[in-house]
């Protein structure tokens, strides 16, 4: 976080610390062009234009402190790291050195914007936020519950013409400004300059309606994501829906686990679409099924040309052996090879064994089931089979077992498939051990037999009591 006061940079000492940490993406003359540019979605800072995104300013030029926030505390969502590894001093260096690439654009100090009076974030606020969100048209780039799937999306384009994504609502972590409520609401009054997301603070009908859409954003989604580390199955005495809108998952408390670009093997994917899905799951004395939901802009159905599949997979180790090595992440290898889970939009279901990601093959006999919903951005998908393995290339799911699983995840509309896909480290899943009936029976048991020795003592001192008269 900057300090309350700005500090005066020394832009010569700021250009060696630049040549050793920033060149490689923003370029030698701080256009954008850096050696690793092409890679990179969205492009490195142009810092000669003088456009910069965040601002807590009135004016386009942001405030040393702006500077010093994004430097210290990085761009989520981007290549841009937080640099708050590096001496406060070589911070303040770097943001003078910045500036002298558009100097003349920095000569007049910025001016401070001032947010309306801040008003909480009650029931009342956010039905109002709602209605404003609707009224200024948020949902054409954001979607209907800000999941980024508004109509207007395919189309918007910065500064500079290259496309851009609107920014999911739900995901407040990822907010490149922050995610408290005043980012939010400064985000909305000052707009993110360079892109199609404008000011908002002469459009609303009032002031305090800045704030009221504010609160409604807030209540989309948490600060923070909250990751599990272990995934448990729950144990149930019925059967399991596959509508994944079912009441039973409605009552279950999902895990959330990220997901991160594929960068082992060639093609890699640098700008991953998706990075969580929330996983629940059950099980009974039969079967196994699990509950995927994850964040998905568009509802992909694959041409066999430009449009992909959108899938996701559920990897496990054919074999479970105490102590054992656990198979290559990517799909195995020639020496081992991983049982998949897999349902895409294509083909729904299926179950395959992979050595590796160009030898993924279909096991016949598949007996595993599932049924997808799709809307407003956000797949849900519940995925089915038999606890017990048909053969030596399934796995068998056994309570009170830690069973090796991990995630892939494709978006066919982002250009996804193959190797182009998201995919998550082996995490473990332990299937919860049923509770025996006998928790119901025992307790009023002791009490009846309790209640039965009460009886037992009154009835003898009664006796006594009886023999002395």
């Amino acid at each position: 976080m900057a300090p309350a006061l700005a500090q005066a940079g020394d832009a010569a000492a700021g250009q060696a610390v630049y040549q050793r940490k920033c060149m490689g993406c923003h370029g030698e003359k701080g256009d954008g062009k850096g050696p690793a540019a092409e890679l990179l979605d969205p492009k490195p800072r142009d810092f000669t234009s003088g456009i910069y995104k965040i601002r807590t300013t009135s004016t386009r030029m942001p405030s040393d402190q702006d500077l010093f926030r994004v430097l210290t505390e990085g761009m989520p969502g981007t290549s841009m790291p937080p640099w708050a590894v590096l001496p406060e001093r070589d911070r303040w260096n770097l943001i003078a050195y910045i500036k002298s690439f558009a100097s003349e654009k920095f000569k007049e100090a910025p001016k401070k914007l001032e947010l309306p009076k801040e008003v909480g974030a009650s029931a009342e606020s956010i039905k109002r936020g709602r209605e404003m969100f609707e009224a200024i048209e948020c949902n054409k780039c954001h979607g209907a519950d800000g999941r980024a799937d508004g109509p207007s999306r395919p189309e918007l384009k910065d500064e500079w013409g290259q496309p851009i994504k609107p920014a999911n609502l739900t995901k407040r972590w990822t907010f490149r400004g922050g995610p408290s409520r005043a980012a939010i609401a400064t985000r909305l009054a000052a707009g993110v300059l360079g892109t199609p997301m404008p000011a908002f603070l002469d459009s609303v009908e009032k002031p305090d309606d800045i704030w009221h859409l504010a609160n409604y954003i807030a209540s989309l989604g948490p600060a923070a994501p909250a990751y599990g580390t272990l995934l448990t199955a729950t144990a149930v005495g019925e059967a399991i829906p596959d509508d994944p809108q079912a009441e039973l998952w409605k009552k279950m408390v999902g895990q959330n686990i990220p997901l991160m670009g594929q960068v082992i093997a060639d093609p890699r994917n640098f700008n991953p679409s998706i990075d969580l899905v929330t996983v629940r799951a059950a099980y009974n004395d039969r079967e196994i099924a699990f509950h995927l939901t994850w964040d998905d802009p568009t509802e992909s159905k694959p041409d066999g040309k430009q449009t992909f599949a959108d899938a996701i997979a559920l990897q496990f180790p054919p074999a479970l052996e105490p102590g054992g090595e656990r198979p290559y992440v990517l799909m195995g290898d020639a020496a081992e090879a991983v049982y998949q889970l897999r349902w895409d939009s294509g083909k729904g279901v299926s179950e395959v064994t992979a050595n590796g990601p160009t030898r993924v093959r279909a096991l016949a006999g598949s007996e595993a089931t599932g049924k997808a919903v799709y809307a407003n951005g956000q797949y849900q998908v519940v995925i089915k089979r038999g606890l017990g393995a048909q053969d030596a290339s399934r796995p068998t799911f056994r309570p009170a077992v830690f069973t090796p699983i991990a995630f892939q995840a494709w978006d066919g509309g982002a250009g996804e498939t193959g190797t182009r896909l998201s995919l998550t480290s082996w995490y473990y899943l332990r299937l919860e051990e049923p509770q025996s009936k006998a928790r119901f029976v025992i307790p009023p048991v002791v009490a009846l037999l309790a209640l039965g020795a009460m009886l037992v003592i009154v009835w003898a001192a009664n006796r006594r009591g009886l023999s002395v008269s």
